[in-house]
């Protein structure tokens, strides 16, 4: 791909996207604009509505505000576009403030506001509880936060990404530049768990291999989802198949009053939007769906020739459709789907090779809610999900093609869910659900053999399994602030009909309304990428018998301990402080002595030497994790993370050694203001500055790849040593405009200012018999316009 062309490209959207915005700029004054707030205030806990609840718009005077309505809905018309605050209030519940929101002229404010009962209600003491570092789920205590869509974008680097977003918590480092895999506590990025509306969904990213957890280009359009929440370990109950984090991520409703449009141009992809009233005589339900295309595959169709050799093709659709419902009870139709392919050609002493790699992710969903009283909901789910990867290698010579590789994996599945939350008092709540995933594989090989002029397979694979969870969790106030919470979750599944409960429990105390402080234990398992149950091994060369050895293997399992400290010097300003202790073992290893484990396997999976595991092996992570923030207000914000980890497993060898993971340390600094500018539009700068250490890798043996004139490595010297450490410096600048009738954003994203030369990987060169580099993205200029309408 050439970097030149591409670059060249960038700067003309650049241009285009200046031009667009001082025409913005120079259009006559208008007069004050304003913009309406739909939302609906709910209960925390079950989701009902919340009849009569006051919401106001802070600091506004005159005093602006209204109530719910039987359906705990509500709009505030005409407020003056900008940042503002929304204040929730209701009798018997703690009042909670939104800040920092972000109003533009030609798009209405959709929110929800949930809002948590008090547990003794206090005549004399009336104390709000705005806790803006707490995460949407009631039961997460530890190592867990909640984030905006907006974080997903304002924070330079992470182009509405929330995986890129979230390598800016503490304990998260990226893989690498070129893909979104996030390295967890030192885990493997295989050990993430990604939900959407509650369903586990497959890797939700462009390129990404089927069993890895990471791509190139994230097919989650952050203009359909709302707020969500991350999780790094000792998660609650309700997640499992899981060791290092969760996303569960959700997705917003639709506009139910009027209908909107939103076009987009960037980089990352064209896209066109549309949301509004599902029906014009009922307002309670609506649709929204967000469509994606690659802009450099677009603009290849119109035959623009833009210097870079291999296109990627690629193209996404979410949406979310809310249902029209009688008395209680709401139902959703939700989905996400992704399809990319690139091509790739070598010419080479007049043969000309082709590789071509195509993956496809799809996922479509149905839930309802049904409220049998204030106190008691059922949700319940369904939902198919199917992800297929194929790549291909042929060549053409003298006009005839020969394939002689090619794979194609394809996994379908079915899923159950349902969950239902009880209420028996502000003090006493819990939580109970079952999730049934049924999972049909079909992978399938193809290798031509130049010795037998034939072809062969190492994969014939077409078999189904089942995974069973079940869990149970309750909480227990023992006053407004200290609760304690605990539960269990089952897991299954029936290959090897293993079973496991694993307990979770986690206890918070507010020392006073600053200041807190909470432990959380939880044991997870995860069951490995379904590819390497059946890996088989051959035992008799003669016949071609094989045999499937790995068919046995249980969970990897882990105990993960966290104690966690918060001091809130005001409720925009915090420092948070988590020291954990995560025990890994029953981890898959070779049975015969060797250094190879299945914890170091991770970052864009792909099929290796995964045959005769046990599982035997173990491993532990521990670290300490500061974070200090100041949320948005005041026109700012920053973040500052620290931290420092160790990371070690043994494997059948019996030697302790540095996970492929282990870099140590990694700092983040970021942060960014808003200008308010004449016309009630707004500039914006954000910086981000981050330095990590390396990852571990198996280094090469320069000697014996001379003598062998192929790779060979060293593994008397396996993760012994560090790459360099990772710099990285990214920039953001963006004009949100306003008019009438129209809103824009244009931004300009420059990813590693400095051009830093971040090592990437190294491969032994047979030609110049040297071990050559291979470096991470150099500096990157990206463009991103949207318009709304």
């Amino acid at each position: 791909m050439s970097i030149s062309g591409l670059i060249k490209y960038r700067f003309s959207l650049i241009t285009g996207a200046v031009f667009i915005c001082f025409s913005c700029f120079n259009l006559p004054a208008q007069k004050i604009l304003t913009q309406n707030i739909i939302g609906t205030v709910v209960d925390k806990i079950t989701g009902a509505p919340l009849i009569g609840a006051a919401v106001v718009i802070i600091d506004s005077d005159p005093f602006i505000g209204t109530v719910t309505d039987v359906k705990g809905k509500f709009i505030i018309r005409n407020i003056p576009v900008g940042r503002i605050g929304i204040r929730a209030e209701y009798l018997g519940y703690h009042t909670q403030s939104v800040t920092g929101l972000s109003l533009v002229s030609a798009k209405e404010l959709i929110i929800t506001i949930e809002l948590e009962e008090k547990v003794f209600e206090l005549e004399v003491v009336v104390r709000a509880k705005v806790r803006k570092d707490q995460p949407l789920n009631e039961m997460a205590v530890v190592s867990a936060r909640s984030f905006t869509v907006e974080e997903t974008e304002k924070y330079a680097g992470s182009l509405g990404d929330p995986a890129r977003m979230a390598m800016n918590f503490a304990g998260v480092m990226g893989g690498a530049d070129q893909i979104n895999d996030i390295i967890i506590r030192g885990n493997s990025p295989l050990g993430l768990l990604w939900k959407l509306e509650g369903i586990n969904i497959p890797n939700p990213n462009h390129f990404g291999a089927i069993g890895s957890s990471g791509g190139p280009i994230s097919m989650l359009n952050n203009n359909v989802l709302s707020n969500s929440d991350f999780y790094t370990g000792a998660f609650p109950a309700e997640f499992g198949n899981a060791l290092s984090g969760v996303f569960d991520m959700r997705l917003r409703s639709g506009n139910n009053q009027n209908r909107e449009y939103t076009v987009q141009a960037g980089l990352n992809g064209f896209e066109f939007g549309l949301e509004g009233p599902l029906l014009k005589n009922r307002q309670d339900g609506s649709y929204i769906a967000h469509y994606r295309y690659s802009t450099l595959a677009a603009l290849h169709a119109i035959g623009l020739n833009i210097g870079v050799r291999a296109i990627p093709f690629y193209q996404d659709l979410s949406f979310k459709v809310d249902l029209p419902g009688r008395k209680a009870g709401k139902w959703s139709i939700f989905g996400l789907g992704g399809e990319n392919h690139i091509t790739v050609e070598e010419n080479e002493n007049g043969k000309n090779e082709i590789t071509r790699i195509a993956t496809t992710v799809a996922v479509l969903g149905f839930s309802h809610v049904h409220f049998f009283n204030p106190t008691l909901r059922l949700k319940s789910s369904m939902a198919f999900s199917v992800a297929r990867d194929h790549e291909m290698d042929s060549l053409n010579r003298n006009g005839l093609r020969e394939d002689f590789y090619w794979t194609r994996y394809l996994e379908g599945k079915y899923t159950f869910a349902t969950e239902i939350r009880k209420k028996f008092s502000p003090a006493n709540i819990t939580f109970a659900g079952i999730n049934l995933d049924l999972i049909g594989l079909n992978y399938r090989d193809s290798i031509y053999s130049p010795v037998t002029n034939d072809y062969y397979h190492t994969l014939q694979i077409r078999n189904g399994l089942m995974l069973i969870q079940s869990y149970l969790q309750w909480k227990h106030g023992f006053t407004d602030e200290c609760y304690f919470i605990a539960g269990l979750h089952h897991q299954q599944i029936s290959l090897n009909r293993q079973v496991v409960v694993e307990p979770r429990f986690s206890i918070n105390w507010d020392m006073s309304s600053k200041q807190s402080l909470s432990l959380g234990y939880g044991m997870h398992s995860q069951m490995m990428q379904r590819m390497v149950y059946f890996e088989k091994t051959l035992i008799d060369t003669t016949n071609r018998i094989y045999e499937e050895s790995n068919r046995k293997l249980g969970f990897s399992r882990s105990h993960h301990v966290v104690v966690s400290f918060k001091h809130l010097f005001n409720p925009n300003l915090r420092i948070k402080a988590e020291a954990y202790y995560q025990w890994l073992f029953d981890i898959p290893i070779k049975r015969n002595p060797s250094f190879i484990s299945m914890i170091n396997y991770g970052s864009s999976f792909t099929y290796g030497d995964y045959d005769s595991l046990v599982n035997k092996g173990t491993g532990r992570n521990l670290g300490l994790e500061l974070t200090f923030e100041h949320f948005f207000s005041g026109n700012y914000y920053w973040l500052a993370t620290l931290s420092v980890y160790d990371s070690k497993y043994k494997a059948s060898d019996n030697k302790i050694r540095n996970t492929a993971y282990n870099g140590n340390f990694i700092l983040n600094l970021l942060g960014g203001y808003e200008w308010q500018l004449p016309g009630q539009n707004a500039l914006s700068a954000d910086l981000k500055a981050v330095w990590a250490g390396g990852l571990r890798s198996i280094p090469i043996d320069i000697e014996a790849s001379q003598e062998q004139g192929s790779t060979v490595y060293d593994y008397s010297r396996v993760y012994q040593e560090r790459y360099n450490d990772y710099y990285r410096i990214d920039v953001r600048i963006s004009f949100r405009i306003n008019r009438p009738k129209t809103g824009h954003l244009v931004a300009l994203d420059i990813q590693n200012v400095t051009n830093r030369k971040n090592h990437f990987l190294e491969e032994y060169d047979p030609d110049s018999g040297q071990v050559e580099q291979a470096y991470q993205i150099g500096i990157l200029p990206i463009v991103l316009w949207r318009m709304y309408f």
